[in-house]
Formats: C-alpha cells, structure tokens, sequence
C-alpha cells in the first residue's frame, strides 16, 4: 500500500512560524529556537482535535506496545512505559515500547541518542534531537502502513513455523531425541519444528558453538534423520560466553582476530570483528548448507543483561537483543542474498522500535498460572501496535502446586494454538526434584490423563488445519498494516465498545477469538476439570453482516450495535465468532492413520474452503455472497519477494436455496502443485445435491465426491485432481434439499446443542449413572447428525426440550450427582 501523505508545501514563515504541510498534516514550528515544549506543533489536517504539541505526555491515549520479556516469574506486565513495567525486573532491562496508534490520533517516537546503522554497523546517534510523529487519527491501520514504509515491513516467517514447535530443557541425546519425535508421530500430534535447549552444545559454560560429542556420537546422522522427517531444527543459543579454547572453530576465530591461541576470547559484541568472527565462524559451522544439515534457526537466549558495552566496545543506548536478532536474523556475514536464500528467523526477545524486522518473539521465562495465561492475549495482541506481529509463549501447564491442575495445562495450549505461534517449552519445571513427587510441570502432553490430552490434541490439530488462513493472514500484513492477531478495535476504532476487551482479539481477517483463560471453579478438581464447564462471554462487534458463533452455530445481527455473546464451553472449547458466510480456507484433515509430522511446511495440493452458517442460508429468499483469496509459496525462502507466490480465489454466490461457486488461480511459484483437490465445506446445513461444471476446454473428466459430514452437521463437497492450469474454468453448484423447507431454521445453534448434548452424555456415561430409555433423547440429540433428515430436522426443538428434561431428571435423581451443584 502506499504511504498515506504526499508533499504539499514548505517554507511559510509567519509571525515567527515556519509551516510544512503534507495531504494528512501541517507542521508549525518556531525556527529561530531549540524544539521545546510548546515550539512543534503536529496537526491532522482530516481532523484539527488529532494535534500532537512538543513535551506532551506520550502516554496520554496510547493504546500502548510491548516490552522485552516477562522473565524471572511476572504474570503481568503494566505497558504503560512512565510506571514500573515488570514486578520482577528493571525498566532498563525491558526496552518498553509505546504503541504507534492512541485514541488522542497521534504517537510520538523519540530516537534522540539512538544508535544508527553507518556502513553496516552501528555507530552513536550524530543527532542533537531525532523525534517521529503518527498523526494518523483513529487510522490504526494506515499508521501501521506508514511505519513500515519507513522502517521496513515485517518479513513473512517461513510456513513452517506458523505451525507447532517443540523444546523442552532436558538432557536429550541422540536416541532419545528420535524416540520423542516418534511420539508426536505415534499419536497423531502435529509437529512442525524441534529446537534444542541449552543441553546440546559442551558442558559448563552457558552459551557453547560445539555439540556434545557424548550425547550425540553420531550427530550428522541424527540431525539427518530429524530433516528426513521435515522438521527444521532450532538450537538454543546463550552467547555471554564468548569463544572458549576448548570450542571446534577457536583457532579460526583467533586466526579471523588476530589473537594468539592460549587464552578464552571474551564476549566483545559491539565491537564488529569479534561479532563478525562470532557470526561468520562459530554460527556457521553450524548452519545448515546446501550440503550439510545442520541448525535451522537459533533461540537467542540472551539474558545477561541489556548493558551497552562489552570488553570497552561501547556504543550509547545500544542493546545485545537487538544487536544479536539483527545479526542472526539478516546474515549480515556476506552471505549472498538470492531468489531462494532461506528466510531469516530467531526466537528471541523484545529489542526495541524496529525489532519487527526480526521474527519471532520468545517472551521468556514466565509464570505458569492462570493470571499469567489471563494476561496473554492482552499481551500478544497488543504488539500488533508496534508492528511485533509473531509472539510466542513457553507452553506447558503449571508445577508443583499447580501441577495437577491439568485444566490449566489445556487452556494454555488452547491459548497458543490461537495465537501467532504455538512453541512447547518447559523451562526445566518438567523434571528435576520434583519428578519423585510427581508435582513436576508436564510439557509432554500425553503425560497428561486422557480427558486432558485428548483436547490438547485437538487444539494442535486444528491449528494443523488452520494454516492456509494464518498463513494467507502473515503473507498480507505489510501491505494491510493488520498483524494475524491484534486488539478488537482495529475492527472500527471509532467504536468505544471495542476499547478494553482485553480478553479477545482480531485472528486473521474474518474471526474473533477468546480463549478460555479461567478455571471452571475455585477448587475444581478431577470430574469438574475434565468437563472444564465455564460460561464465557465474547463480544460480537457491530458489522454488516454480522457474526456465527464458531462452535455453536449461533447468529447474531449486529448491523446496528454489537452485542454480548455468552454461552458454556466445555474443556475442548476455544471460544470465537465468525463473520456470517465467510470462506475460511483450511488444509483438509490428514487421512486417519498418517503422519502429522511437518504438514505445516507443505504446499496446497488440498485446500478445503469452509463457508461459514449466514442467515440467509435459513431465510426464504435469503442471498449472500463472499470470496476468499488463499496464498501459497515455497514457504521456505524469499523467493516470495519477488512475486513468486500462487493466489487461489475461491468466490460464491448464495441466492435461491442455491450456491455457486467458482474459483480462479492467479501467479505461481516453482515447485508448485501441478493438482489440487479442493473441498467445499457447508457447516449446519442439511445435505444437498451437488454437480460440477468444466470448461469445454478441460482437459479430462474430473471425480467429484459429495458426503454428509456427521461431525460439522453438513455437506462437503470434493473436486479431485483439478489440474491447476484448469482450476479457473471450475465452477460447483449445490443446492439446499426443499424437503427440509420448515425445518431449515431449527438447525440455526444446532452445532452447539449436539457439542453441549455430547459433553453431557459423555459425562454421565464416565460416571455410571444408570442408563437406559432415560436418556434416549439425550443419545438421539448426539447422534444428530446420523439421523438427519427433514423429519428429524422439523422434530429439533422437540427433541431438545426433551434431553434437557431428562438431563434435569438425571441431576435430581441421582444421588451421586444431587451432592455436588457443580456436576
């Protein structure tokens, strides 16, 4: 997108006022004196209130950015950068960054005394005063924009890693680090990335260069193994330490400075040589090749400190995160930049205003409780403000006392697999003295009961299918100014209800999630967490269109005003809406019995386009219509910056009980499917009938398969083996049944009466309360989608009152369940 404002005029002078106008602002100053409170004057010239005057108060209005880390233990973190950021750490160690948008339609960034880039290093501030300006009113998205265009966008991280990654701190070695990637495999757990903790390199210092030669004998053939499986490997990185004697590069890296052998050569990072040496010599050994696997990306796990000299090298204001994320990110070593040069990526923290460039985030070593995961979405989506799109979070449950609280462990992964980035990591609360009191955190998830882990599986599998949508979402976020999470006033920033639900966010340009963030009672304990009951209530914005209640089926109108959305979860559930009738683009499910190993990285040679419910599906006369666009790309390298990306559309029109719907396939990339099978998904709907229709120019007869889908209580549509030079000429038509005409409305909220009917069910049936034709109507509800018909469709809400009435008996009469409310 271009910048906002262009070029008006310059050089009025009046009344000892010099004037600079641009098509969105006038600059007034005084010329003749130092900048001073009340000598700049910063006007919208859309709107005269959005004025920003010299020396005033940065916080006043801002919707606030990030910070560095929530290390040493904080559950929250006060964004407001004039208090006490962390409660456990140092202002001058958290880099706290205020937002580029506020509510009073300006931001201030003052770089006075910040360093700057000069001939590839960095070099201290020659500027006496250095201060940025957004006046772009309530323009959240167009500020966003415009900082890009001056600080560069935020680069698109490779596929892969948008899907799930795993660490954990333990003494892995070479068999038993095989052995855990089995048992993701082995029971169907997506796994996308494995990343090493610290235990990798020698024993002693904190930060090494050189693998354990005893725990990995045979290394290139483990790390072999590990890329034949497709998963990228990551390695924790602790840099403080320098290059010590005993490391497999010192005598290159003494010969590169100039040093005689025999002494440790101290950590010296702003000094260029040492860095470069660092970089250039000791990394890339590391590094993988075009020959040789090797480490994939680095943790940089630096946390010795934000001092601003090492060795005497000093440069003011400067700080070793940023100046190692830029290293490692960038390759800034003379590697050369090419068409399929590998994308840079870290995990690492918060450098400061301009660490967008350098994704992801590691937001440290946090408190596992649930005022810390309460705090989390506020937190991550409120980064977006900064342009720090890719946060990710250690993800385990709690320890020691809290360590059998297995809800909490389900709701944090829940958590992040609705997040930027889903990250395993137990900060070493998973083992140690506490494993012979089985208090330990349990970072493993099939360690956890059945009840527990089933859920966890779930919310990874789905994050699984998500990834055409996150994907599609991070490849367009430069251009949008819209991070794939991000505050629930980016939806309409004149709306002053969308301003502190800090609970919920924006995912992507079509839903709103809220995650499940408290227990489902104070003292809930063995049956009560397994059924995780909470009431939770998510806000649906005003909107055109108005929204779907993700798993319940629910439709709201909120063209006028938005409104209140409150249901109960159960401990499988991520709470969300979904704008009416949009088309969500997902990976269809893998085949039951293969490997969800590495399906993250994969191209789209299958894409399912789900259509979510809309009311005017279940309104004689009802129309609609929507599209989608789902973007694919090697994911790997830069490629994409060339244009190199495949865009396919998937558009329908809703009139008449009938959809039809077309597709079209736009650029391309090498290496890209040359078919694709393509599922149309119509959720809560009745079955249909269903054709497709070709080109005269189509090559061949495709096979076309429509089935019933139980789960999601509608018809799914399959194009197989389009050629993808035809899928243009492709169109689909499938129409409602009329046999179900009366009926149609009672399946509005049908999902989530068969998803609350199954919770009940399954919860009596655990407990062995007597069963028999007690509960018939209860099981037949369940069963919703086998028996559907327009019999069974017209019978509903009949049908419902009944399995609650049997229910309500059920909880009075069995003694077991009458002694505690909460069952």
């Amino acid at each position: 997108s271009p910048p906002k404002g262009a070029w008006l005029s310059d050089g009025a002078v009046s009344n000892d006022w010099a004037e600079l106008n641009t098509t969105g602002i006038c600059v007034r100053y005084r010329p003749d004196v130092s900048p001073d409170a009340g000598t700049v004057v910063v006007t919208s010239r859309a709107n005269e209130l959005f004025r920003w005057t010299w020396g005033d108060d940065p916080a006043d209005g801002n919707l606030r950015g990030t910070a560095r880390t929530m290390d040493a233990g904080a559950e929250t973190l006060d964004l407001n950068c004039n208090n006490k950021v962390s409660p456990t750490m140092d202002n001058s160690q958290m880099h706290c960054t205020w937002g580029l948008v506020s509510r009073k339609g300006w931001a201030v960034v003052n770089d006075t005394g910040m360093p700057v880039l000069s001939e590839d290093w960095f070099a201290p501030s020659r500027n006496t005063v250095d201060v940025s300006v957004f006046v772009h009113g309530l323009d959240f998205k167009g500020a966003m924009v415009d900082f890009f265009h001056a600080a560069g966008p935020p680069p698109t991280p490779p596929r892969w890693a948008l899907g799930t990654m795993f660490t954990r701190w333990f003494n892995f070695d070479s068999d038993s680090t095989i052995a855990a990637i089995d048992d993701f495999e082995s029971r169907s757990m997506p796994l996308d990335a494995w990343i090493f903790d610290m235990n990798w390199h020698l024993y002693g210092p904190w930060g090494a260069f050189t693998w354990n030669a005893n725990s990995f004998p045979r290394l290139q053939s483990m790390l072999d193994e590990i890329r034949g499986r497709g998963l990228p490997i990551g390695a924790n990185m602790h840099e403080h330490d320098g290059i010590r004697q005993n490391e497999q590069t010192y005598a290159e890296v003494c010969k590169a400075l100039g040093r005689a052998p025999g002494q440790d050569i101290p950590f010296d990072l702003y000094n260029q040589s040492y860095a470069m040496a660092q970089e250039h010599i000791a990394i890339a050994e590391l590094d993988s090749t075009a020959i040789r696997q090797g480490i994939d990306f680095s943790w940089i796990d630096y946390q010795q400190g934000e001092d601003d000299h090492f060795e005497g090298t000093r440069v003011p204001n400067l700080n070793p995160t940023i100046v190692l994320n830029y290293l490692r990110f960038t390759g800034k070593v003379g590697a050369q930049q090419g068409p399929t040069w590998p994308r840079g990526m870290v995990l690492s923290r918060w450098g400061g205003l301009g660490n967008h460039r350098y994704p992801l985030g590691f937001s440290g070593d946090q408190a596992h409780s649930w005022k810390g995961l309460a705090f989390l979405p506020y937190f991550t989506s409120t980064a977006a403000n900064v342009g720090y799109n890719y946060w990710s979070h250690d993800t385990v449950g709690g320890d020691q006392g809290d360590a059998a609280d297995y809800e909490l462990s389900v709701r944090w992964v829940q958590t992040s697999a609705w997040s930027p980035v889903l990250r395993f990591h137990d900060k070493g609360a998973g083992n140690g003295q506490c494993s012979t009191s089985d208090v330990c955190a349990r970072v493993s998830p099939w360690d956890l009961p059945n009840a527990f882990f089933e859920p966890i599986r779930r919310a990874l599998q789905e994050r699984d299918e998500l990834i055409p949508y996150i994907y599609t979402a991070a490849t367009k976020s430069a251009a949008t100014g819209l991070a794939l999470v991000r505050p629930m006033y980016y939806e309409d920033p004149a709306d002053d209800s969308l301003y502190g639900l800090d609970a919920q966010y924006l995912f992507g340009p079509d839903m709103v999630i809220s995650p499940i963030t408290a227990p489902s009672g104070p003292e809930a304990k063995g049956f009560e967490q397994a059924l995780g009951a909470v009431n939770w209530t998510v806000f649906a914005p005003r909107s055109p269109g108005g929204w779907v209640d993700r798993l319940n089926g629910d439709l709201y109108s909120t063209a006028e005003a938005g409104t209140q959305v409150r249901s109960v979860y159960g401990i499988s559930d991520v709470p969300g809406l979904v704008r009416q009738g949009a088309v969500v683009p997902l990976r269809p499910p893998a085949p039951r019995g293969s490997s969800r190993l590495a399906r993250a990285k994969q191209t789209l040679d299958a894409i399912e386009f789900r259509i979510a419910p809309a009311d005017a599906f279940y309104t004689p006369g009802g129309r609609i219509s929507a599209s989608v666009e789902v973007v694919d790309d090697d994911g790997v390298s830069t490629d994409y910056l060339n244009g190199n990306q495949l865009r396919i559309t998937c558009n329908y029109t809703f009139r008449g009980g009938r959809f039809d719907v077309d597709f079209n396939a736009a650029g391309g990339f090498p290496g890209q499917p040359y078919r694709v099978d393509v599922r149309l998904a119509f959720p809560q709907l009745p079955p249909m009938k269903g054709s497709l229709v070709t080109s005269a120019e189509a090559s061949i007869n495709y096979d076309e398969e429509l089935v019933y889908d139980r789960s999601m209580l509608g018809s799914v549509f399959t194009l197989k083996g389009i050629l993808l030079r035809e899928l243009p000429g492709v169109s689909a038509h499938l129409e409602l049944d009329p046999a179900y005409g009366a009926g149609l409305p009672n399946l509005v909220g049908v999902l989530g009466r068969v998803r609350r009917a199954r919770y009940i069910k399954d919860a009596l049936d655990r407990l062995g309360v007597t069963y028999g034709d007690n509960r018939a109507s209860l099981t037949s509800y369940v069963l919703a989608g086998t028996q559907m018909s327009p019999e069974f469709a017209a019978d509903l809400p009949k049908l419902w009152d009944a399995a609650m009435a049997e229910t309500k008996a059920l909880l009075d009469g069995d003694k077991g369940l009458k002694s505690d409310s909460r069952r």
